[in-house]
């Protein structure tokens, strides 16, 4: 009987492009890949407590023993001859033995750098696989028959093509080495993984204050909720991540039917965060591109314009919108899993984050909701204000205090908020109209408006803020150059009779005649005909040359002679008027006396 073959698992997991612990679990287990493995321990130095482990050749998979025979020494029970074996390995580390594999090395009768090229373009395919997406084993397929026709291609002709489908086997480590290319197919096709796991720089909270930097962002709610009708809803959650403070506003919202946050929901849970005094105008505020967010593309430029406010204080503010699959660069998205997980789950009702997956109280039937949308809120923002109360870690930004405790320290230094109304916020949400202005006022949505600096007006046209997402009660006013003018209020029509009709349009003329006064004291007094009179007298007389000839016409070529009619005198005028009165009377007397 011939003696079998063993190897180290030292060598075994350089062949198979592995490390020698997965080897040595596979050991353990005694099976790899289904193959059953037959491993022998020897007792020595070295190895996992004082034991070496070897495994016989003839129980790996087929291409593991190729790829191990042409290299593989007997083994004899005395340890020398291993130990000159393992010196021989030591020696031959980092050189290059084959180009694809010893089959194919061998059977191709290709000088070195045509199986060079080969080797690259094979590699080369192998990449591209991977980018693209394909499986482990479809990798080795594919690449296997792209290297049987490349090697065809360079004119080669197996005399048994048996044995050259086997000679074109890839080997594992020629994949394994190229796994890194999967990373192109990530991103391609799963830009939020990616995102997630690139590089990224730390950031600090380190000397921000209170409402400097504000998240915002919109959040299913993983807890069932019981409609009047009995169907399951539920909740969605708007949130407002203070930065600085770790603090968050929320607002929670949910449907009777079927539907989605809007616009309308995110103005009005932000503007409630703008009115709280311990929470104000942000500085900036940071979002992302979602529809429910289209507020924002006229609230940057309105807040600039509205700053100090309508009637009072107010901040400058602007709007950052969210790279796509950007995450991780916002800490709100964190923050809804740490309160889902640590939180929300602790209430009846929770199904966990995974939809299409959800949690079950028994085989077939699905969690029971926690109630009303009404029973939830109290409970929600019950443990929203635990959240606030609570330590965070050590290593967290807040350095292991909670968000509660952070904010006192920023208001114990001075810290206040910058509020605004209800109905600014509204109005801020405006888009810019041009409008003409007639008779001291503008027409907008079939109304018209009038203000004091309208009537002062004294140019044709005007910006106005139209409210986007609500009906206006006023309007903010600008001119063509975005200056502010003022708030315009409806322009009601008064009856006929009521003095206050009279009374306001005295006010506004008054108030139209005295801008006009004072544009005429802004300016000097011009005699524009004498200004004119003297242009005319400034400009320098042009003389004529002298006439080129003087035509003659010979009289028997005239086609009529020219009397000019004399003018007759004053004397003849008043006798030709007196015959013609004379004439006329006597013409009347005979229809009369004709009949």
């Amino acid at each position: 009987m011939s003696r079998k073959e063993f190897v180290s698992l030292n060598l075994l997991a350089k062949s198979a492009g592995i490390s020698r612990q997965a080897v040595w679990k596979a050991c353990q287990r005694g099976n790899w890949r289904g193959h059953a493995l037959e491993v022998r321990v020897v007792e020595g130095k070295g190895g996992n407590a004082g034991k070496q482990y070897l495994v016989s050749l003839a129980s790996l998979p087929p291409e593991l023993q190729l790829r191990l025979k042409p290299i593989e020494m007997p083994v004899q029970n005395r340890r020398k001859p291993i130990a000159s074996r393992d010196r021989r390995d030591r020696a031959d580390k980092g050189k290059k033995r084959v180009v694809i594999s010893r089959q194919w090395d061998a059977l191709v009768p290709f000088d070195a750098v045509t199986k060079a090229k080969i080797a690259e373009d094979l590699k080369q395919e192998i990449r591209g696989l991977l980018a693209a997406g394909a499986a482990w084993g479809h990798v080795k397929i594919l690449a296997r028959n792209f290297l049987a026709e490349t090697t065809r291609s360079w004119g080669f002709r197996p005399s048994d093509p048996a044995s050259f489908e086997q000679a074109c086997s890839i080997p594992w480590t020629l994949v394994s080495e190229e796994m890194h290319y999967r990373n192109v197919h990530q991103f391609r096709t799963n830009r939020k993984a990616y995102e997630d796991s690139r590089p990224r720089g730390r950031r600090s909270i380190e000397g921000m204050r209170p409402m400097e930097l504000v998240v915002g962002d919109v959040h299913p709610i993983d807890i069932h909720l019981a409609r009047v009708d009995g169907s399951i809803c539920t909740a969605k959650l708007i949130g407002f991540l203070d930065w600085a403070t770790g603090r968050v506003w929320c607002d929670l919202i949910a449907f009777d039917t079927r539907g989605g946050v809007n616009n309308r929901d995110v103005i009005e849970a932000f503007v409630a965060m703008v009115e709280h005094p311990a929470f104000g105008l942000p500085e900036t505020l940071y979002i992302d591109n979602g529809k429910e967010y289209g507020f924002a593309t006229y609230l940057d430029d309105a807040m600039t314009l509205t700053v100090p406010g309508f009637h009072g204080p107010g901040r400058s503010m602007r709007v950052i919108n969210a790279l796509p699959y950007n995450a991780p660069a916002k800490p709100i998205e964190r923050w809804f899993g740490d309160f889902e997980s640590r939180y929300l789950s602790t209430l009846p009702g929770w199904i966990a984050g995974n939809r299409m997956d959800k949690r079950q109280e028994a085989i077939g039937r699905t969690v029971a909701p926690y109630g009303t949308f009404e029973d939830f809120v109290p409970a929600f923002f019950g443990l929203l204000k635990a959240y606030h109360s609570v330590p965070m870690g050590k290593h967290s930004g807040l350095k292991g205090l909670s968000p509660n405790t952070t904010f006192q320290k920023h208001v114990a230094a001075g810290w206040a908020a910058i509020t605004m109304s209800r109905d600014e916020i509204r109005a801020a949400v405006a888009r810019r109209v041009e409008r003409t202005v007639i008779q001291g006022a503008i027409q907008l949505r079939g109304r018209r408006w009038s203000c004091e600096e309208l009537w002062q007006y004294t140019h044709d046209k005007v910006l106005v803020c139209e409210p986007v997402y609500h009906a206006p009660a006023e309007l903010l006013v600008l001119d063509m150059k975005g200056n502010r003018l003022g708030i315009a209020t409806p322009d009601v029509a008064l009856h006929p009779l009521d003095h206050r009709g009279a009374q306001s349009t005295a006010q506004r003329a008054r108030a139209h005649r005295s801008a006009i006064l004072e544009m005429a004291r802004s300016v000097p007094k011009i005699d524009v005909a004498a200004r004119l009179i003297a242009l005319g007298q400034a400009q320098p007389e042009i003389i004529p040359n002298e006439p080129a000839g003087n035509v003659l016409l010979d009289p028997s070529d005239r086609p009529a002679r020219i009397v000019m009619p004399k003018k007759p005198s004053n004397s003849e005028e008043q006798r030709r008027r007196e015959q013609d009165e004379r004439i006329a009377a006597q013409m009347d007397l005979v229809k009369r006396i004709v009949g």
